[in-house]
């Protein structure tokens, strides 16, 4: 093998591991200093705004790691992810092919090792207003409907739900509540 050819396997493995599904698969067997991310993101359309592909980004706050993509294609979206261990924040959300710029708007929340962290209902809010170029205003607002997820949760991963114990994170968004972008 080419040392260009490689060069290029890291590459491939790092960009391969930059988005990933919103669920996973059932187990009991988490590896160490690994937990779970529990949430809803609920997509809201009001005024007529078309539902453009979505995605929103997930960033370990110390570190070095690179960013997790979730990509939201329905209007209710579970999510059911392997995260290590960490302070993480809800970042960069993007509108079909334009990024939204969110950063500014961090909703940080935490994922202990070995437990099953649920950490809201994030409500993503498309208005039919339209800033220059065409794209939608957004608003965020976090709720907390553990009670209605948490159950769905250990009806779909009970090897998981019997191993783990639930530990509920809310995402902090009482900084600027249900602010628009």
């Amino acid at each position: 093998m080419s040392l260009r050819k490689l060069w290029l396997l890291p590459l491939v493995m790092l960009l391969s591991s930059c988005a990933t599904a919103p669920v996973m698969k059932d187990t009991a067997a988490l590896p160490p200093g690994i937990g779970i991310m529990v949430a809803n993101v609920f997509v809201w359309s009001v005024g007529g705004v078309a539902y453009p592909p979505v995605s929103i980004k997930v960033d370990k706050l110390h570190g070095f790691s690179s960013a997790t993509t979730l990509n939201l294609p329905q209007r209710s979206n579970l999510i059911v992810i392997e995260l290590p261990a960490g302070d993480y924040s809800w970042t960069d959300l993007e509108l079909g092919s334009v990024a939204g710029g969110s950063t500014s708007y961090r909703m940080p929340f935490t994922i202990e090792p070995g437990k099953i962290n649920y950490v809201g209902d994030l409500l993503l809010t498309l208005n039919s207003f339209h800033k220059p170029g065409g794209m939608p205003t957004f608003g965020f607002r976090v709720g907390d409907q553990s009670q209605r997820w948490l159950p769905v949760v250990a009806s779909r991963y009970p090897l998981l739900a019997h191993a783990y114990p639930t530990v509920i994170h809310l995402t902090e968004d009482h900084m600027v509540p249900n602010q628009n972008r």
